[in-house]
């Protein structure tokens, strides 16, 4: 007898192959049986009028944190996610030392929780004594390292500082990590050179590791800052990933033909280059992101030091007065009403205002207001930024290596993490993609969208026997309506499960049942 029978689904192997329905048999976590089935099952689901996928594989994940106070991951099981890649855009829940060890404790403080590691081994421990809803593959972050060497400061490093450095990634992957990720657009990332990070790719590729990364610029720098990331591929042997790829503000909407065939022609090359994305046309990340490169160093706390300095405050003004267009670049944005607040913890009355109402409320210009936000939140203040364009968000989804990435956490609309207005791609990535572009704009065929959720990024991130629905492989699936899967979290309201996905199944364990979250967490760290 099978733990689990799914009868009459139509199959969507993860392959790119034509859908075909028939029966599924699951026992022991992993799929045992494809065809007609003559045994029966512990538990029968009726697949008719649905397709029957692998779950979906969230190759660029920020659920570091959350995951740890939302194990049952709620906005990403309902999407069908089964697995996530944490440690993206240089930041990684370890190793934790120094100026790294003291930016980790304060973030946690916020959300009211507590760190008990300091290394990768230590953070998987903590996630398997209490149990996950998700499979979790971590990344370990330059900025993490670098922070925990060098501090968050604009410095280099001495010989003696490049090889810790490389000795703690070294350590990482021996201890889990499936490879290295950058967030050069970030401090302390942005300080480093290029022959830096090769030395610290070149110690992940010895392991078989990838190198996933927010390269320096996607915006008026963004062809420089791909021919890093492939330079480094190149040098050090890695397989790339380039995070999150787009197009970014107004000034760089034209191009996106020449991005994809510079990616193209660095595979022919001989270079593994791959890239996910997000199926919206606004980013979000910390609002101190806005100011120039130097204002941003030092860790949050002393950007909001900084920001308290009235000469300091007259300096940035000087300075997007004569650099509009550094400024409108490094945002992505050229009014201030393309700025949503999404997180603010000390000041969440202006949670969900753009920066434009926070201004007009409060009687000040909206310079002032930011600078305010910023300091009152001790750097710890998150926005979204309107700042692509649909045109496209479409072309660079039709790509034969990008696959789907959320570039979101898993949330939940209980609790702390209720009270932001996070992004909507933390909730709705990846149905929108079946039911807007897939359904409804035809953007992609369904089978073709399946296998960027699925096998592709189980290929990229080396995970054997996951994305695909075959005998032997394990049982991570999901079953959706083809006809009714759509997101429902919006800009303002983000916290909206999506709909269309009764069924999704981790590691042979039931997650969600009938749409309803049952309470189980067999998800592991792979």
């Amino acid at each position: 007898m099978y733990d689990i029978l799914i009868r009459n689904a139509t199959i969507l192997d993860g392959t790119g192959k034509t859908g075909y329905q028939t029966d599924v048999g699951v026992k022991d976590g992993c799929v045992v049986f494809i065809g007609k089935a003559e045994v029966q099952g512990e538990q029968v689901i009726d697949g008719d009028g649905l397709c029957l996928a692998p779950g979906f594989i969230d190759p660029h994940t920020h659920s570091d944190m959350t995951l740890v106070m939302e194990p049952r991951a709620e906005s990403k099981i309902r999407q069908g996610v089964t697995t996530e890649v944490i440690g993206n855009c240089g930041s990684s829940p370890a190793p934790l030392l120094g100026a790294s060890w003291e930016e980790a404790k304060s973030e946690a403080e916020i959300y009211g929780t507590e760190i008990d590691w300091h290394d990768i081994a230590g953070y998987i421990q903590h996630l398997n004594a209490a149990g996950v809803a998700v499979n979790v593959v971590p990344l370990v972050g330059h900025n993490t390292v670098r922070g925990s060497v060098l501090g968050f400061d604009d410095v280099q490093p001495t010989a003696d500082q490049q090889a810790e450095m490389e000795r703690l990634v070294e350590e990482a992957m021996q201890q889990g990590a499936r490879g290295l990720s950058t967030g050069l657009y970030y401090p302390p990332g942005y300080y480093a050179d290029t022959s830096e990070v090769i030395g610290l790719a070149h110690t992940a590729a010895r392991h078989g590791g990838i190198y996933a990364s927010h390269i320096r610029s996607e915006s008026d720098a963004l062809f420089p800052s791909v021919d890093e990331a492939i330079e480094i591929g190149r040098q050090s042997g890695v397989r790339v990933q380039i995070s999150h790829l787009k197009l970014e503000g107004y000034h760089n909407f034209e191009g996106a033909d020449r991005l994809l065939e510079k990616i193209e022609r660095a595979n022919h090359d001989g270079i593994p280059v791959g890239t996910d994305q997000y199926p919206y046309t606004a980013s979000s990340t910390w609002l101190a992101a806005m100011l120039p490169n130097w204002a941003q160093a030092g860790g949050a706390k002393t950007v909001a030091k900084r920001l308290r300095d009235p000469q300091i405050r007259a300096q940035l003004r000087r300075d997007r007065q004569e650099n509009r267009v550094d400024w409108e670049n490094r945002g992505g944005v050229n009014t201030w009403d393309q700025v949503l607040v999404s997180e603010a913890q000390n000041r969440p009355e202006v949670v969900g205002k753009n920066l434009a109402e926070v201004a007009s409320e409060q009687g000040k210009d909206a310079l002032d207001a930011l600078f305010d936000l910023i300091a009152d939140c001790e750097g710890n203040a998150s926005g979204v930024f309107f700042d692509q364009l649909e045109e496209n968000v479409r072309m660079l989804m039709q790509y034969d290596r990008l696959v789907t990435g959320s570039d979101g956490a898993a949330m939940s609309p209980n609790g702390i993490l209720g009270e932001t207005v996070p992004h909507p791609r933390s909730y709705g990535t990846f149905p929108r993609v079946l039911g807007r572009y897939v359904r409804d704009y035809r953007v992609l065929k369904l089978e073709e969208a399946i296998r960027k959720m699925t096998s592709l990024p189980a290929e990229y991130f080396g995970l054997q026997g996951r994305g695909v629905v075959r005998e032997g492989a394990w049982a991570d699936l999901v079953l959706f309506d083809p006809m009714t899967v759509i997101d429902q979290a919006t800009y303002t309201q983000p916290h909206q499960y999506p709909a269309g996905i009764p069924y999704v199944i981790v590691n042979g364990v039931i997650v969600i049942r009938n749409g309803q979250h049952t309470g189980a967490l067999p998800g592991r760290v792979l």
